[in-house]
């Protein structure tokens, strides 16, 4: 019991216990005045104890009201004051009649006070057995022992130490919850999913739930993302505004809810202090949110940053609506974290494309000039070269003048792409004619036919996507070509759902080792395309490889929703 305090600051408890002793104890002295019947043995001895015990506790309030600390006194009066308590209830005719039984509560309320629910049950016991034994003494001795009171108070002890018990209990998980909240993980890091996911499954712990949904939208953004958490994983997606629109009903946007449904009981929306809301809960929140959220209860909150809004949802919950203030107060923690890890991408993606803008112009005005003038200079030497003797070294300038041509193409493309995100690229404009004109090149480059074919794309795709997903292409068709020596090479974009899938197959000899390789054995084993890896890691995707002598597949997934 020598825990730090309960509910207060030891000092500070000590002083409210000394208080609460001397008004009773004066309550007490004036109620045995008023109606003096009750002491009827003993009646001189237990004034001169009274008297002294309201002494005490008077010199008890003195000395601990300016008292910085509290040592092992609070043990000690505590034993003392039980230990008084039950001469005086012995000299007035046991706990059964004795005008002094509140003072075995007091003794309850003190230990809770002081060590919470465990100080309540380490003084029931004592307490109970000091009344057992006053009453077995009093019985003996006097013929006017009251069974029924010494049951009803009896019974009162043990109501009085259960609720202390349960507020104990009670105020004890508050304090670890505010404890928890207060070491809320800090949003570091790079990945800004991964600090979500972190956010996401900390406060999943804390409300104790096995699904967690979470939708925010940016501000002045014509968009939503969605992060859904359960013990299987986490997955983070990007929509359309429309696809979760509205994510709760209009009448419920701006508070915390606690829905309630399934069994025999009505479907009901409560509010915070148990208002019932005429709202059903199966029409509460939107359809796609209901289909990730399991359990009869569903508790939600919104949180509101400067740059973002958004709403988290909690699953499977067999809590009450006393839970819904502390998911208000978590909702607004994720915010937090969410709106540190946007912020944090958006500063990241800044100052990558400053970069990008910076190596792009260097490249410009310096490699890409550079091979300029060298092919002038090959082109001039080839012309130079007129006689049959020299034909065959001709041949050979202009092959290494077309291969520079070459070169220089896939240059400017890669200048193109280091160049900022175009917002208004859309999948059926820009995007699909600048990959069908790749795969040209590169099949014309390679003497090599490589086809491309999309399916079920209908939707806008990212910016991020879009700016990538032509480097990842290039990359895999001409790792394909350069090390597999296939006779064709395709390449399939499916828009999914829940991503999009890139497919890219030969039919060559696959790579230096068979079967079916997933991200996470290509990273642990470090084979496959490193590079390429790193690149769907990330834009927070997977890369898959199944190989063979009979060729090979790459499939690419990307999180990102698509209209299909």
């Amino acid at each position: 019991m020598a825990e730090a305090p309960y509910r207060f600051s030891r000092a500070r408890a000590e002083r409210t216990i000394a208080a609460t002793r001397v008004l009773i104890a004066a309550f007490s002295l004036y109620a045995v005045w008023l109606d003096p019947a009750q002491p009827a043995r003993f009646a001189h001895l237990t004034s001169l104890l009274h008297i002294g015990c309201i002494a005490y506790s008077i010199v008890l309030a003195a000395v601990m009201w300016n008292r910085p600390s509290t040592g092992s006194l609070p043990l000690a009066t505590h034993v003392i004051d039980i230990v008084v308590f039950s001469v005086l209830q012995y000299l007035t005719q046991g706990p059964s009649a004795s005008p002094f039984f509140n003072y075995f509560i007091f003794s309850l309320f003190c230990g809770a006070v002081r060590w919470g629910w465990r100080g309540t049950l380490a003084t029931a016991p004592a307490v109970g057995l000091a009344f057992l034994l006053i009453s077995a003494a009093t019985l003996a001795g006097s013929s006017d022992f009251d069974l029924n009171r010494f049951i009803i108070r009896g019974g009162n002890l043990v109501v009085f130490t259960v609720l202390l018990v349960y507020i104990g209990l009670h105020e004890a998980r508050l304090r670890e919850d505010i404890r928890r909240l207060a070491e809320w993980p800090v949003a570091v890091g790079d990945d800004g999913g991964q600090q979500i996911k972190r956010a996401v499954e900390y406060a999943a712990e804390l409300v104790g739930t096995s699904s967690v949904a979470v939708v925010w939208e940016p501000d002045q953004e014509p968009r939503v993302r969605l992060a859904v958490w359960t013990p299987d994983g986490f997955r983070l997606s990007r929509h359309a505004s429309t696809d979760v629109d509205p994510w709760v009903v209009p009448e419920l946007s701006a508070i915390p809810i606690l829905s309630v449904h399934g069994g025999d009981a009505s479907p009901v929306v409560w509010t915070t202090g148990g208002r019932e809301l005429a709202v059903r809960s199966d029409d509460a929140f939107h359809r796609r949110l209901g289909e990730v959220l399991a359990g009869p209860h569903v508790a939600s909150a919104p949180f509101k940053t400067e740059r973002l809004s958004g709403r988290v949802f909690f699953g499977s919950l067999d809590r009450t609506v006393e839970v819904l203030p502390l998911v208000e107060v978590v909702a607004r923690e994720i915010g937090a974290s969410v709106d540190q890890s946007e912020m944090h991408d958006r500063t990241r993606r800044l100052a990558i494309g400053e970069e990008r803008i910076r190596v792009a112009r260097d490249l410009h005005d310096g490699v890409l000039q550079s091979l300029t003038g060298v092919r002038l200079e090959l082109q001039s030497l080839a012309n130079q070269l007129r006689s049959d003797a020299l034909s065959d070294t001709r041949d050979r300038l202009i092959a290494i003048e077309r291969a520079l041509a070459t070169e220089q193409r896939e240059l400017r493309f890669f200048i193109e792409d280091l160049q900022p995100i175009r917002s208004d690229s859309r999948i059926g404009g820009a995007l699909p004619s600048r990959l069908e004109e790749l795969t040209k090149q590169i099949a014309a480059q390679w003497k090599t036919p490589v086809t491309l074919r999309f399916a079920g794309l209908a939707g806008p795709l990212p910016p991020d996507i879009e700016q990538a997903l032509p480097r990842m292409i290039h990359e895999a068709v001409v790792n394909a070509l350069k090390h597999a020596q296939p006779s064709r090479v395709s390449v399939v974009l499916h828009g999914e759902p829940d991503g999009l899938r890139v497919v890219v197959s030969d039919d060559g000899h696959g790579f230096g080792f068979e079967g079916q390789y997933d991200h996470t054995m290509l990273a642990r084993q470090n084979v496959g395309p490193a590079s390429l890896r790193e690149r769907v890691t990330s834009l927070g995707g997977e890369l898959s490889v199944d190989s063979s002598a009979a060729g090979s597949k790459v499939e690419i997934r990307l999180p990102v929703a698509m209209h299909v």
